[in-house]
Order: C-alpha cells, then structure tokens, then sequence
C-alpha cells in the first residue's frame, strides 16, 4: 500500500510525517476550508419605500456642500470623517433640527410601508 510520503515525499508531509507513516491516522490539519458561494441578492422592489436617513445624514448632505471650499480635493470618505467629528461635538439644541427631519422621514417610511404591505398582500390574495 502506497502511503502520502511515498507519494508526496516526506516534505509535503509536516512535521509528524514519520509518525503517520508508522500507521497513525493521517489527518490533515492544515486544510483550508472550501470556498465559501457568493448569496444570490434579493431582486428588490422598485416600487417599495426607501429607507428613512438618519440626522447624521440629514447634516451631512447640508454641510458637505458649505465645507466644500475648507475640505479642498479630499476623498468623500476623508470628508466624512471629519464632518462626524463636527456631528459628534454638537449638543442637542444644535442637533434638533437634523433629529426633527430624520423623525419625520421615519414616520414617511412606516406610513408608506402600511401602505405598501397592504398593497402586496391585496395583489396576493388576488392571485389565490
């Protein structure tokens, strides 16, 4: 009987290949586990309701456009980071604003979600 040394040779065998080769099981430990399959994604509806943007957001998308001269030719992960910063050092009275807009959009996005939900369950049933 061939054993993986007299295949292989010793080298490809680790640091036990005498001991395996001596009749002890030959488990291999060093195997990289299989490739993992990319998800298929979701065909997501063009008619469901887009998601609420949070008060951060709310502040980003007005003060990128005002800080744009003092940012210069930064990349829009770089501007980010630093318009967080600005986010993080407001106090709540300075912040009511953007969290009276985000509130708003949350209360627009479940409101048109019933509605969407109701839709498809009414086109459901119709096919039933």
């Amino acid at each position: 009987m061939n054993t993986a040394s007299d295949i292989y040779g010793e080298r490809h065998m680790g640091p036990s290949s005498k001991a395996s080769s001596a009749g002890a099981s030959t488990k291999r430990t060093h195997m990289s586990p299989p490739p993992k399959r990319a998800r298929k994604k979701s065909k997501k509806d063009p008619s469901a309701p887009k998601h609420p943007m949070s008060a951060f957001l709310y502040y980003l998308t007005s003060e990128r456009p005002r800080l744009a001269d003092q940012l210069g030719d930064m990349s829009i992960g770089q501007q980010t980071k630093i318009i967080a910063k600005y986010w993080k050092a407001l106090d709540e009275n300075d912040r009511a604003p953007w969290e009276k807009l985000a509130k708003h959009d949350k209360d627009r996005y479940a409101r048109e979600r019933r509605e969407y939900q109701g839709e498809t369950r009414r086109s459901v049933n119709t096919l039933n």
